[in-house]
């Protein structure tokens, strides 16, 4: 089966990440919380001197909202692999059972779970087999079995709280990766988050950004996805990201990560074009 990334709004997204040279992706932003179960090599995510490290047959988990360095070790066979699933914020209130008054717990931002439940990680994989043959489930199990992972995280202590954004940065950031290929113009971002483009700019300033390096951080943000989760060419995802050059998408790919888009796939095999679908990485729908 090739390698896509299976997206159910509303519900959460599934991928297999595959990636055969060692290498550190900096100050990387997650906008759901995402789960990775370890398969082969190691996984290191380093945020504000702590470190936290996965290895094969370990869940790492990455609240929503995180801003991390990542670093996706080797086997001894030369690879990195990992089931990676995406919680959709709308389902988090589903994950308090009617017997519970108290707040739900919270972790630190990066968490390692080790000593997996067979039972846990059997849900973890047919969560993800549902997810990839969404075509023949019914999208009611499907939300079951990713509400099921994340009672199972409660079991640990674990719960999720969709957190509305918490500056205008993270609100620009949801609103372009809803179309990354987009040529976004200040005015058309302003429009959608019902402000002046005066104020946009204003703002972000005092942020310390710009809509321009914004756009540039959330599209190789997508290229890098794409590119460890499927098995689309360079070509293709350059143009999804925006760029009908695949050379200025690569020079814009190293100047962000410090390596050429290349240096992700090593030997593996690519996908015909014509059997490239239209995917948007972001959950969450363009805000009004």
């Amino acid at each position: 089966m090739e390698r896509t990334i299976n997206l159910c709004p509303g519900i959460g997204a599934s991928a297999h990440i595959i990636q055969h040279t060692e290498l550190l992706f900096p100050s990387v932003y997650f906008e759901q919380p995402h789960l990775y179960l370890v398969q082969q090599g190691h996984k290191r995510v380093r945020w504000q001197q702590h470190e936290v490290v996965a290895h094969a047959g370990e869940l790492l988990i990455i609240d929503g909202g995180q801003t991390v360095d990542i670093i996706n070790g080797l086997s001894d066979e030369g690879v990195f692999s990992c089931q990676l699933l995406i919680c959709d914020p709308l389902l988090f209130h589903l994950q308090q059972t009617p017997d519970e008054t108290a707040p739900p717990a919270r972790f630190d931002a990066v968490l390692a779970l080790r000593n997996l439940p067979c039972a846990l990680m059997h849900s973890f994989e047919t969560t993800s087999l549902a997810l990839a043959l969404k075509q023949r489930f019914p999208p009611i199990i499907i939300r079951h079995k990713m509400l099921e992972i994340l009672l199972w995280l409660k079991q640990f202590n674990i719960s999720f709280i969709h957190n509305e954004a918490r500056d205008l940065t993270q609100r620009v950031r949801r609103c372009l990766a809803t179309d990354p290929h987009n040529i976004w113009t200040a005015a058309k971002v302003a429009e959608s988050l019902s402000m002046s483009e005066v104020v946009l700019r204003r703002k972000l300033s005092l942020e310390n950004t710009a809509l321009r390096n914004l756009m540039i951080d959330v599209r190789m943000s997508s290229a890098l996805t794409l590119l460890q989760s499927t098995d689309w060419p360079i070509s293709a995802i350059s143009q999804h990201v925006g760029y009908e050059s695949s050379s200025r998408f690569a020079e814009r790919f190293r100047k962000r990560f410090g390596f050429a888009p290349t240096a992700i796939r090593g030997h593996q095999r690519i996908m015909e074009p014509g059997a490239i679908q239209p995917y948007r990485l972001s959950l969450m729908e363009a805000p009004e």
